[in-house]
Formats: structure tokens, sequence, C-alpha cells
């Protein structure tokens, strides 16, 4: 029995040596227990920072949101009159600025007699040429006749039949 007792006892000696090197060396469970450990530390704080972002910005989207809506209506009320005011003076002014724009100019004497005399140039001048048109036009029909006189002519002295 006793034998028996110590073999088991030496065989539970040789299988902690063993492990020994093994739990001695093997660091996994403890830096895996860090690990996670900071973790949930970081999750923890990260989420408490994100919340407490969160309700600033909410809160800050409350107070613009009642405070601005507020300011926006009175200041629009008082400077919508303002601008009113101004585009009725700028419309008059375009108004204005139409009017004496289609206005007629009065022209100066001499511009009006330049213009006089180019028109009576022109006239001149087309008169003329159409009196020329009708010369060789004229001219034209006469050299046309005295020509068909010429070989109707020649066809009788040649004897050609027409």
């Amino acid at each position: 029995d006793n034998s028996h007792v110590t073999r088991k006892m030496l065989g539970q000696l040789g299988r902690d040596l063993l492990n020994v090197e093994h739990r001695i060396l093997d660091h996994r469970p403890f830096v895996n227990g860090e690990i996670n450990h900071f973790l949930n530390e970081f999750e923890l704080k990260r989420n408490e920072i994100e919340v407490e972002t969160l309700f600033k910005v909410t809160e800050t989207v409350g107070d613009l949101k009642y405070d601005l809506l507020e300011r926006c209506l009175s200041l629009s009320t008082t400077h919508l009159k303002e601008l009113g005011q101004e585009v009725d003076n700028l419309f008059l002014g375009i108004e204005q600025f139409l009017s004496k724009a289609q206005l007629p100019k009065e022209q100066s004497e001499t511009l009006t007699k330049s213009r006089e005399n180019r028109v009576l140039k022109r006239d001149s001048f087309l008169l003329d040429l159409n009196h020329r048109y009708d010369r060789v036009k004229n001219s034209f029909e006469e050299k046309e006749e005295e020509i068909d006189e010429l070989y109707s002519d020649l066809q009788v002295k040649l004897n050609i039949p027409k």
C-alpha cells in the first residue's frame, strides 16, 4: 500500500514538475485578465464621456432652438420693414432712370443739317445711278438690235435659211 501511495505521489510530483515550467513561463491568463480589465475601464469611461457629450449637445440644441427662434422673429420683423422701404426706394430710382432713358433727346442743329445733307446727297446719287443704269440699258438694247440686223443681213447675203 505504501509503495502504491509513494508511486502516486511521485507521479503527481512528476506532473507538477512538468507543469511548473508551463505555469512559470505562461503569462497568457494574467495578460488576458489585464487586457479585459483595461477594455472594461476604457469602455466605461468612453461611454460616460459620450453620454455627457450627447447631453451637452442636446441641451445646446434645445437652447438654440427656443432662443434663436425668438431672436429671428423679432429681428426679421424690424429688418423686413427697413428692407421693404429700401426696395421701394430702389424701384422708384429704376422708374426715374427708365423715364429719363426713354425721353427723346434734342438733336443739335449741326447734326440735323448734316443728316439732311447726307439724305440729299444720297437722293442725288440714287437719281444719277438710275439715269446711268437707264443709259446702259438703252445702249445695250441698241447694240443688240444692231447685232440682230447685222446677222440677218449676213443670213440674207449668204442665203442661210432661218
